[in-house]
C-alpha cells in the first residue's frame, strides 16, 4: 500500500514531548492554515482567548497543533477530511478521522481494535498496512502507539507534514474553548 510510516513522525513526536506532556494533532486535506484556523473560529494571528493553536502549511493541506486538546467544530472537516489525534500522559489518547462532518472512524490508538464511528473499518487497510494490532494484540512500548496514528492520520488525509514544514513558524490563532 505504502505512503507515511511511523519512522517518518519520530522527530514530530520528540519535538512535541519537548513542548508538553500533551498535544492534539489535527492533519486537514486541502485547506490552508489560515483556512483551518478560521473554519474553527480562531483568528489568524490574534492569540489573546483561551485555546491556542498553531497552523504549519503541508503538503496537501495544514497541520494543526495545539496543547489543549480540545475536538474541533465539525466545521473543520466540511467538504474535507481531517484526521486528529489527542495524546499524552495524563490523559485518554484519541484518534479519530472525519469527513464532511462526520466522524468516520474514532479509536483509542491502545485499542485500535474497538473502533466506532460511521464506518469504523474505513481505515483498516492503512491500519494493516502500518502493523497496528488489530486482533487485541498489546504494544510492546508506549510510542509505538502515538507514532503509528501519526502516520495513519497522514496516510488517511493524504498530508504530508515533514520537519522541513515545521520549521517553518506556524500561523498562530486562538478561539474560546469549546463548552
Amino acid at each position: 500500500m505504502g505512503g507515511a510510516t511511523s519512522a517518518d513522525y519520530a522527530w514530530f513526536i520528540e519535538e512535541y514531548e519537548k513542548e508538553s506532556d500533551l498535544i492534539g494533532v489535527t492533519f486537514v486535506r486541502g485547506l490552508s492554515p489560515g483556512e483551518a484556523l478560521r473554519r474553527i473560529g480562531a483568528t489568524p494571528g490574534d492569540i489573546s482567548r483561551e485555546w491556542a493553536i498553531g497552523a504549519y502549511a503541508a503538503d496537501g493541506g495544514a497541520v494543526l497543533v495545539d496543547y489543549h486538546c480540545y475536538e474541533p467544530p465539525q466545521a473543520l472537516s466540511q467538504g474535507t477530511e481531517t484526521a486528529r489525534l489527542v495524546t499524552g500522559i495524563t490523559i485518554d489518547e484519541d484518534f479519530a478521522y472525519s469527513v464532511d462532518g462526520v466522524v468516520v472512524t474514532r479509536f483509542e490508538p491502545f485499542f485500535p481494535v474497538d473502533r466506532q464511528g460511521s464506518d469504523p473499518d474505513h481505515l483498516l487497510a492503512h491500519m494493516r498496512d502500518l502493523g497496528m494490532p488489530l486482533g487485541g494484540e498489546e504494544f510492546r512500548d508506549t510510542r509505538t502507539p502515538t507514532l503509528l496514528a501519526v502516520a495513519l492520520a497522514a496516510r488517511a488525509t493524504g498530508v504530508s507534514f515533514t520537519p522541513a514544514h515545521y520549521a517553518v513558524p506556524p500561523i498562530v490563532g486562538s478561539t474560546d474553548c469549546p463548552d
